[in-house]
């Protein structure tokens, strides 16, 4: 009879907390990424020279890259368990803090029933989406 009770009741908690889990290891992942896009746009302004961040999708890292400099490196899936798509592999910007390309760049984080959005302008914005499946 306990035993059930604590089944029953194991099965009502356990479901909300691994998708509170799960929320919060994206958006650790997503606040990383973003964390990239941040310092490429300062080093950019500050140094007067295109700078990029690359995503390596197969690794999970974000590099900041400024003229073959390497000027932060950060995995975003270790130990996480998120998966990482995205519109391109990178995005450079310009000495003026604008962004480089025709088009914006989405990099989507997943885990489980959590998705986290991290959306990248060409004017040089950037924001943070949140959807659930």
């Amino acid at each position: 009879m306990i035993l059930a009770l604590i089944a029953l009741v194991s099965g009502f908690v356990l479901p909300p907390m691994k998708r509170g889990f799960d929320r919060m290891q994206t958006r650790a992942a997503a606040q990383e990424a973003m964390a990239a896009f941040f310092t490429a746009r300062a080093a950019a302004i500050a140094s007067g020279r295109r700078t990029a961040v690359v995503f390596d999708r197969s690794h999970g890292r974000v590099s900041v890259v400024a003229a073959g400099d390497t000027l932060m490196v950060r995995d975003l899936t270790a130990g996480r368990g998120v998966a990482i798509s995205a519109s391109r592999d990178s995005m450079a910007y310009f000495p003026d803090g604008l962004g480089l390309g025709g088009a914006n760049l989405s990099v989507i984080f997943r885990r489980g029933a959590a998705a986290d959005t991290v959306l990248a302008s060409r004017e040089g914005r950037v924001k943070l989406g949140t959807t659930a499946r």
